[in-house]
């Protein structure tokens, strides 16, 4: 038996992996929750007061995948430097950070003056009106603090998931459940909510917004199936590998 093939070595390689879909995960509630919000602020126009929470759910899945891969790059540099497990766990935090806080930083301070997410249906404003205050304030609510929410929740599921013996069924179990609540969230998130009314572009949005969040639940579920089949095949592949 090939002592870097034993099976402790590749379970220690495969360990980080299982961080992205926890990153998925986490992404998707942080963002989801900060739609939200800005939902909250948008009574006054019933024709999309959903989407936010539809596309902040959406935009949750993408930065959180990419919060994920971060961690998982941050963990592997510690291990090559032989850290610890507190190093470890600063690397999944800082790393799941990086990865949610640097294209939405990115978009506020080096896009147009244009507020987002404070001001609904207000144009661009002069940089005179929009730097400083405005856009520290969107940069802080909507930027950093879902990026923080996010790296927390990445790092203490990660770290649970860990010390579990289970914790393989992450790879398919997690895009699963979050999946499946994409499905259903457009249902849960408009109920009680004012049918779409005003022009087409109003209509067109919240139906646009219902088919992004239906898309994006069923390539994590199709992700899903992929894990999971070739979690079924590793098993006999692990055995030729260490018995060899």
């Amino acid at each position: 038996m090939d002592g870097n093939s034993s099976p402790g070595a590749a379970e220690a390689r495969e360990r980080p992996v299982v961080v992205v879909p926890w990153g998925v995960a986490a992404g998707t509630v942080a963002w989801c929750v900060v739609g939200g919000v800005r939902a909250a602020r948008m009574e006054n126009y019933p024709w999309n007061v959903w989407t936010p929470i539809g596309y902040g759910a959406v935009k949750g899945v993408f930065l959180g995948l990419l919060a994920g891969w971060c961690a998982v790059l941050g963990v592997r540099i510690v291990r090559r430097t032989g850290g610890g497990a507190v190093p470890r766990a600063v690397s999944l935090f800082a790393g799941g950070l990086l990865g949610g806080l640097v294209p939405g930083s990115l978009r506020d301070f080096l896009g147009p003056p244009q507020p987002r997410t404070l001001y609904y249906f207000d144009g661009p404003r002069p940089g005179s009106q929009w730097y400083w205050r405005p856009l520290l304030t969107e940069w802080l609510v909507h930027t950093v603090l879902p990026a923080v929410g996010c790296a927390v929740l990445l790092t203490v599921c990660a770290l649970l998931c860990a010390r579990s013996s289970r914790r393989e069924r992450a790879r398919w179990a997690v895009p699963v459940s979050v999946g499946l609540g994409l499905l259903v969230l457009p249902h849960y998130a408009a109920a009680g909510l004012p049918a779409p009314e005003g022009n087409g572009d109003h209509v067109n949005e919240s139906a646009t917004a219902g088919m992004a969040v239906a898309a994006t639940g069923f390539g994590l579920l199709v992700s899903a199936w992929i894990a999971w089949t070739r979690r079924r095949r590793r098993p006999g592949e692990r055995t030729v590998r260490t018995t060899t």
